[in-house]
């Protein structure tokens, strides 16, 4: 157990130190090197901490300069660049494998001495013979499929020529060049698919073997495990090629493909109505074609529905996914879904119909050859280096690459390492000789790298850990002051709390060089000026959510609640090294516990008014430590013999079962909450029971009966008193005798009206026999 806490410890100080930066930060320049290939077929591997960079700095400036950077030390490593603190396994693989070592001054050596193949007058020269010829294989591989790509563009414009009769010609439709790059240089065959090709052949597979799955029922698995469901869920990020795997696949088994966007098929009715694919139109039997449905895809034996963005259905699109997974159950032929997040929550109904293939991002070697056979066939010159910086940039995101080279195609054919990291994000501040400098800065790029960064919502756990951690603070840190506020923004109401919960919790790295009683005062003098900030955003914040509402100072309550706090603190700590870990806010579950007693309490002052005079202050600060030893007391010290006390003192001041929990609860020093332990469980039921049993006075009561509704007194409209007082004005009307006002007028007879027939009244028959 010892050991593996020592191997912990040292991981997370190692961990910790990386994250820190350097010692010497910017003591050391970049020379100028001679070619801007000259690490061009070598392979590094980086241990330890530098003096002067960063890891990731390093990194870049090795990928800069055409080398090829890998995690773990092998028989194919060039160079192994040593830092400080180097880790013992690597240590041990460069002696096993005997590989050369180099300090950060040798490797700037090797940057500016080293001269690359651009700078040699034969082709390859200088480099391993097995690299060459493996550069050599992929630069004809590059060639053909351009030459590939150019071939079937051809084609496909000559038989949309023949299928309109000519009449494209010279238009924009039959001008490929117009197409967007997302759209012309999308994948047509499975070879060409980036990435993810073991998922891919799982969707082939099961597709080839539906019709034996639909055979037997989905009763036999098959040789993936997949052939028991009628359907499969394929989730994963934007842009890596979800929705062209599923018809190609359906393409290459000879289904045809029929694609419903689900955020245009929402509703319940909409999905059954949409999704009836063998609703046949009435037109493909009057004009004798071929069968179509409603959507006017032909209808064959094997038909693949897709249905793309599953998770755009929103709660409320009554019914959606639920109809969905109803149609899934039933379905004869086979369904594709595909949705970006797969652990949403609407999704859960198709957990037990649908299969999972998870989707992940393509690594960049298996993107770069794609994308090298795009820039040739455009006449690009890019290189290989250049081309993994935008797709790191882009998060392997396909179409955002291609989106950007082809807007960086309308002004520039050529795309150097630096353009291609400032088109993603800003570069770093490297201490570059000025030569080099003048030469990166003079890039015209056209400052948009923000604008083609992707961003990731990060969780209010992250945001604390990378606030509160080493780096973002350090003296290598990229990061600005307004990259600090977004962090804020993330979740500006949950990330001031993280803070302040957990900005104790680290070991500053202001404190680091000191030892003994002033690092101690550091240390006090640190937590003041944090503990003051977060005081000055609770003033601010006041202001925002106050009646005013002045939420234009919400960059200044992220600068006072989290940008300054952690400047102070920042260091090692919560899974950097520190004894503490993260915790979550108990603001917010002692808030909660606030308000529910607040209510309470709030109770037992309006039961107790008809005995007591005090406001809601007094009853908490004064009459509940009262009452606490004649109500609560007695049930520890006498048990069930004081349950009838208890009550009896409870009825007097009209408090019930539930405000006896509450007293206890409120109930602080010796009589907290842990009095209930000492209660015997005999002696609680016992009160419970009785209690429950007997009958208690009530503090209120309505006058009115429960029992029938009052019957409303009928009057007449409410009189103006206008025209009250003019009726004292007017002269009195004669007396009218009862009998004149009991006669019916001749208005009011209706006897003579011919529109009304009166009933005769039929003539009664005698029982005795009638006269014949």
């Amino acid at each position: 157990m010892s050991t593996n806490k020592t191997a912990s410890s040292s991981w997370f100080a190692a961990k910790a130190a990386k994250a820190a930066g350097p010692k010497a930060a910017g003591s050391k320049s970049v020379p100028e090197p001679k070619t801007h290939d000259c690490l061009l077929g070598l392979s590094f591997v980086f241990t330890g901490e530098l003096s002067s960079f960063s890891r990731q700095e390093a990194v870049d400036l090795a990928k800069r300069f055409g080398g090829r950077v890998t995690l773990q030390p092998s028989s194919k490593t060039s160079y192994v660049v040593l830092g400080e603190d180097a880790g013992p396994s690597k240590l041990a693989a460069i002696k096993k494998h005997g590989l050369q070592t180099l300090s950060e001054d040798k490797f700037l050596e090797l940057i500016g001495t080293r001269v690359g193949p651009s700078g040699t007058h034969a082709k390859g020269a200088g480099l391993d013979e097995k690299f060459r010829k493996k550069m050599e294989r992929e630069e004809e591989a590059i060639r053909s499929a351009a030459k590939e790509m150019e071939k079937r563009e051809k084609r496909e414009v000559k038989e949309m020529k023949e299928a309109h009769g000519g009449q494209l010609a010279g238009s924009k439709i039959s001008d490929m060049s117009s197409h967007l790059w997302t759209t012309r240089y999308a994948p047509k065959t499975l070879k060409e698919i980036c990435g993810n090709k073991g998922q891919v052949e799982k969707l082939r597979q099961w597709l080839q073997d539906w019709p034996s799955s639909l055979k037997s029922n989905f009763k036999k698995p098959g040789k993936n495990a997949m052939n028991v469901y009628r359907a499969v869920l394929i989730t994963g990020p934007p842009g890596i090629g979800k929705t062209t795997s599923a018809h190609l696949c359906a393409k290459a088994e000879g289904f045809t493909p029929i694609e419903m966007n689900a955020s245009d098929t929402r509703s319940k009715k909409l999905v059954e109505d949409g999704m009836n694919i063998y609703n046949l139109s009435l037109d493909g039997w009057i004009g004798g074609k071929e069968k179509t449905n409603a959507l006017g895809v032909t209808i064959t034996n094997r038909t693949c529905l897709i249905m793309d963005e599953v998770d755009g259905m929103s709660a409320g699109d009554r019914g959606g996914v639920g109809a969905l997974n109803a149609l899934i159950r039933k379905t004869r032929i086979p369904i594709i879904c595909i949705a970006n997040d797969g652990g949403a929550q609407k999704l859960k109904p198709l957990a037990s119909t649908t299969c999972k293939l998870p989707f992940r991002r393509p690594d960049a070697s298996a993107v770069r050859s794609r994308m090298l056979s795009i820039a040739y066939k455009e006449k690009m010159k890019i290189p290989a280096n250049v081309i993994d910086q935008l797709i790191e940039g882009a998060q392997s995101d396909i179409r955002q690459v291609l989106n950007m080279m082809s807007t960086w195609r309308l002004s520039n054919d050529t795309m150097t390492f630096d353009e291609g990291k400032d088109l993603c994000v800003h570069s770093p501040p490297f201490a570059l000789s000025d030569a080099v400098r003048e030469a990166i800065l003079t890039n015209e790029v056209g400052h948009s790298a923000k604008m083609n960064e992707k961003y990731t919502i990060l969780t209010p756990f992250d945001v604390t850990s990378k606030m509160l951690g080493p780096y973002l603070f350090s003296k290598t840190s990229r990061e600005t002051l307004n990259d600090k506020m977004e962090l804020y923004f993330h979740d500006h109401a949950f990330v001031p709390l993280f803070i302040q919960e957990n900005y104790l919790k680290t070991h500053p790295a202001g404190i680091r060089d000191l030892d003994g009683p002033p690092k101690m005062l550091k240390h006090l003098r640190l937590m003041d000026k944090a503990a003051s900030s977060i005081s000055d955003s609770d003033l601010v914040d006041v202001f925002i959510h106050g009646p005013e509402q002045h939420w234009s100072l919400m960059p200044l309550h992220a600068v006072c609640s989290t940008v300054r706090p952690a400047s102070f603190v920042y260091g090692s700590g919560m899974g950097y090294g520190g004894p503490n870990g993260m915790s979550f806010p108990q603001w917010l579950g002692q808030n909660s516990k606030q308000n529910k007693l607040g209510r309470q309490l709030s109770d037992i002052q309006a039961r107790m008014r008809l005995k007591v005079s005090g406001d809601k202050v007094e009853i908490r600060q004064s009459y509940v430590p009262a009452l606490f030893p004649h109500l609560v007391k007695p049930l520890v010290t006498d048990g069930s013999d004081a349950v009838d006390d208890v009550i009896e003192r409870m009825d007097e001041y009209y408090l019930t079962r539930e405000d006896w929990d509450t007293i206890v609860e409120l109930g602080v020093g010796e009589n907290k909450d842990d009095v209930l332990k000492k209660i015997p469980t005999t002696t609680k039921t016992a009160f419970t029971r009785r209690y429950n049993a007997g009958e208690h006075p009530i503090a209120f009561h309505k006058a009115v009966d429960l029992g029938k509704a009052p019957k409303k007194i009928s009057g007449g409209p409410v009189p103006d008193l206008e025209e009250a007082f003019e009726l004292d004005d007017e002269p009195e009307l004669a007396d009218v005798s009862d009998e004149e006002t009991k006669k019916p007028s001749e208005d009011q007879d209706i006897g003579g009206d011919k529109l009304i027939v009166s009933k005769s009244k039929k003539a009664t028959r005698g029982k005795g026999k009638g006269k014949r």
